[in-house]
């Protein structure tokens, strides 16, 4: 139980003043020594499950007990001996008192379906958020409220060794996610959950690539891959747009006389994506390969593209930043450089955010010369 009064200068001291435990246990003297950061951390954790006292400005005194696996509970009393001789009582019964899991044994697993169900349903990001987490919680079989920052420290360690840094980084802030979103939408009615992912040191996330593919180097790519993987590669690179946004693409989808076409549930949902007059002649040739408006124009799996992709490139001897997703930066990155405003940039990148348009648009020094002559 602590009995908090007015702020003090030092930090640390103040902890061990103020949180003084029942049931005859004096604080440690903070004259001795000053605490460890271990000391410390220990203490604060103590002062989320334990009771605490507050005197408030009408001079009485509201007791709170915060216990993990307990609904919280708070009481307001005109002394403080009355107060302290309540706290003991209530924290005495509640450590008597088993948690009741009859309803509340969640595990990670199943709180993230119940967050892409309520949450991320009928979004782009649904299934692949799904899939992250049912691949985190292979590692996390234990009841979610009883998730620790030493077991998600654990887990950080341990992937480390296995995948990148900024996956890593992805993987914490999506468990991150998951208990705020719990915490928020009172999955667990009114028990304490508090993020183990919080505090956690993360990983550095990952650096755009900058370059762009030169024409040589599109050309030499075109040169070793498959016909229809072909026409793939050119409608991105014509476009901007995003391989699951192509791959999805029907007759129905087209608008060639008005040389647009509508991409339905991409990543910021739905727009029209102008149209160069090479991507009309790649799109009419596949328009008329389809038997009905609902054909897919392009009938193939997103990572099948990636794949021939790489082979192609590693055929003609291209260096690795020759990607799928590169050329969707490349078109983007010319088109700022032909003096295209911020609007006119996200018209055809698709982006709803001017600092994600930022992170495409590497105009240099040249680039600005070139403008001012």
């Amino acid at each position: 139980m602590a009995v908090q009064h007015a702020p003090k200068s030092h930090k640390h001291l103040d902890l061990f003043e103020e949180l003084v435990p029942l049931k005859g246990l004096e604080p440690p003297t903070p004259s001795l020594r000053k605490p460890s950061r271990f000391q410390v951390a220990q203490t604060l954790e103590r002062a989320v499950t334990m009771a605490s006292i507050r005197k408030r400005a009408n001079g009485k005194f509201c007791v709170q007990i915060r216990i993990t696996g307990h609904p919280h509970i708070s009481k307001t009393f005109n002394n403080i001996d009355d107060a302290k001789a309540w706290a003991e009582c209530e924290e005495t019964r509640l450590a008597s008192t088993p948690v009741d899991k009859s309803e509340k044994t969640e595990t990670l697993l199943s709180i993230a379906r119940k967050y892409c169900d309520m949450q991320l349903h009928g979004k782009p990001s649904c299934h692949l958020m799904l899939q992250r987490l049912e691949r985190i919680a292979k590692h996390f079989p234990q009841e979610f409220i009883s998730i620790s920052r030493m077991d998600v420290n654990a887990y950080k360690s341990r992937r480390l060794l296995e995948v990148s840094g900024p996956t890593v980084r992805e993987e914490i802030q999506a468990i991150n996610k998951l208990f705020r979103w719990a915490e928020r939408e009172m999955i667990f009615g009114d028990i304490a959950i508090r993020s183990p992912a919080q505090n956690i040191a993360l990983p550095p996330s990952s650096k755009p690539l900058n370059r762009v593919v030169e024409r040589h180097e599109l050309e030499a790519l075109l040169a070793e891959i498959n016909p229809l993987m072909r026409e793939i590669v050119e409608i991105a690179y014509e476009t901007a747009m995003r391989r699951s946004e192509i791959i999805k693409l029907t007759p129905r989808h087209l608008d060639l006389d008005n040389r647009v076409l509508l991409v339905e549930n991409g990543k910021t949902g739905d727009r029209t994506v102008p149209l160069t007059r090479r991507a009309i002649a790649l799109l009419r040739g596949a328009q008329e390969r389809c038997r009905t408006p609902e054909t897919r124009l392009y009938p193939v799996a997103a990572h099948s593209v990636s794949k021939a992709v790489r082979r192609a490139r590693d055929r003609a001897g291209l260096d690795d930043h020759v990607r799928m997703h590169q050329l969707r930066h490349t078109r983007i990155t010319e088109v700022a450089k032909r003096g295209f405003n911020q609007a006119q940039i996200m018209m055809v990148s698709g982006h709803r955010d001017v600092r994600s348009v930022q992170r495409y648009t590497h105009l240099c020094v040249k680039d600005v010369l070139d403008f001012l002559e």
